[in-house]
């Protein structure tokens, strides 16, 4: 059935001996296998078959898969795993089903992999076993034209098992990655591997110890009727396998499972590096919370107090949450659950995943990802304040504004304008953000004033125009602090507003082209 099956306790023997250990460490430095070149029969035979193997296992899928002959290794993190051998007694094949709760959208974000920075990323996420990895050529990339499919050549070194060394694997395989349709119509996400031969990617056996896997592996992904959770179905099969006990494939199956089942905090994190973080003098002081601001419960004498670092707001020690922004960051349950129950009006932009962005411009330089990230935060979340977005009327985005601010005679015991924005009933988004807008601003009355009620007015911000002077004019105080005048004030508002309309009208446009892709 199976070639020199090793036990656990022998393969860690054997790691320890360490005799005939590889030669050259990883990573393989950039361009180790050269060029590849590839002809245009090539291209199409690799695109036929990738596309052939992608209708095998959607037409499997929807028939349901004969269980006679699985062995069934039980469920691991809610995901059942099965295991068999084929028809030759060699070949091992194995099958993990499972649900997540993340969306279609959020999920093909981490399954896309441009770049090979991407892809270990990726096979860490998904696997948590990557040891090194090279795109050797990309035979189709996403454009703006085609968001949904992604071929390329790669190589990937992995280690099956965490405990031996000898179970180190490379393989050098054809990925094509994307979004089609059902028979019935509904989307599914695939991600297609499949090994090929290639005179210029080497075995690397003898020089770094890793045996060549001959293998074929596709993930689908299906879309519940809520949309809101996704069922994962990972079915592949490992030829002729060289020293591949059945432990090591249980334990590779509960280690995949295990990763897949934290796919829901992964795209939960994605989502929380979109949202503006806040400074920690921004917070909501500590004194001025007697109770927790999500589950209202009063705090004790010894109770431990944390901050949300999206909202800034004082919860107790039951209601945060730790994820990894960055950084360990803790989030109030509130935010959390603003982020989860999103609905993907906006698709996000490619630019996330290294490519193309409709919105930003396809920039990917790390030193720009915060402020692209920001102005995507600021699309969506202000989309619902913009003229039409409301189905049940029209909505009128309001400034309430302090006006003895912007007067030089009575400024000069002021330190800075203090503006919130309120909306009429129907926008979530600023209704949501305005209770620590409110209090963060009474508590920090003495460091930038506080709103007079007798001086404030609301002011119509459909009714401001960009001003056609490039420098709207200011005036000065009697502390010699600068203050904007109303002109240049309603200057900025209207110019804010218009950026926002031309970012929600492309976001519209790359919305009703993913529509189109999916509908063919």
């Amino acid at each position: 059935m199976m070639t020199s099956s090793l036990s656990r306790s022998d393969a860690q023997a054997l790691s320890r001996r360490g005799g005939d250990g590889p030669k050259q460490q990883l990573p393989l430095r950039r361009g180790h296998f050269g060029r590849i070149r590839v002809s245009r029969q090539e291209l199409l035979d690799y695109e036929a078959t990738t596309k052939s193997l992608l209708a095998d296992a959607l037409r499997r899928s929807r028939d349901g898969v004969d269980l006679r002959g699985w062995k069934q290794l039980g469920a691991h993190a809610g995901f059942k795993r099965s295991t068999k051998f084929g028809d030759n007694g060699r070949d091992q094949h194995y099958q993990l089903q499972g649900t997540v709760r993340a969306s279609l959208n959020d999920l093909m974000g981490i399954l896309y992999a441009d770049s090979t920075a991407q892809m270990v990323q990726r096979r860490e996420t998904l696997y948590h076993d990557s040891l090194d990895a090279q795109t050797l050529g990309v035979l189709k990339a996403r454009s703006a034209e085609n968001m949904q499919e992604h071929l390329s050549l790669r190589w990937q070194a992995i280690n099956l098992s965490n405990t031996s060394p000898i179970y180190q694997r490379d393989v050098c395989f054809l990925e094509y990655t994307g979004v089609t349709t059902d028979v019935d119509g509904f989307p599914v996400g695939f991600k297609v591997v499949h090994s090929v031969l290639r005179s210029e990617c080497a075995s690397l056996k003898a020089s770094h110890g890793l045996a060549r896997l001959d293998v074929t592996e596709i993930v689908l992904l299906r879309p519940t009727q809520d949309a809101s959770h996704t069922d994962i179905t990972l079915a592949g099969v490992v030829r002729d396998p060289e020293n591949l006990p059945s432990w090591l494939v249980s334990s590779f199956l509960g280690n995949v499972a295990s990763c897949l089942s934290k796919l829901a905090v992964v795209v939960q994190e994605k989502l929380l590096a979109r949202l503006p973080m806040i400074s920690d003098w921004q917070f909501v002081p500590f004194a001025d919370r007697k109770s927790c601001s999500v589950c209202l419960s009063k705090f004790g004498m010894l109770a431990k107090k944390n901050h949300c670092r999206s909202c800034g707001d004082v919860a107790c020690k039951s209601c945060v949450v730790t994820r990894t922004v960055g950084e360990t960051t803790k989030f109030c349950k509130k935010c959390i659950i603003m982020v989860s129950n999103q609905q993907p009006d906006v698709a996000m932009p490619a630019s996330e995943y290294g490519s193309h962005s409709i919105i930003s411009g396809g920039g990917s330089s790390s030193g720009h990802s915060r402020s692209r990230r920001d102005s995507e935060i600021s699309s969506s979340t202000t989309s619902s304040m913009l003229p039409g977005s409301n189905t049940n009327g029209a909505l009128t985005t309001k400034m309430r504004v302090d006006m003895t601010l912007l007067d030089d005679g009575k400024s000069g015991h002021r330190n800075n304008c203090s503006v919130s924005s309120t909306a009429s009933e129907g926008s979530f988004d600023s209704s949501s953000n305005s209770y620590c807008l409110a209090d963060r601003r009474s508590s920090d009355a003495m460091r930038y004033g506080s709103l007079d009620e007798d001086s404030v007015q609301t002011v119509d911000t459909n009714e401001m125009v960009r001003a056609l002077r490039a420098f709207p004019p200011s005036v000065s105080s009697k502390n010699g602090r600068v203050v904007p005048s109303v002109e240049a004030v309603e200057d900025s508002i209207a110019h804010q507003r218009h950026i926002l309309k031309e970012m929600l009208s492309q976001a519209k446009t790359y919305q009703q082209q993913q529509q189109q892709q999916y509908t063919r």
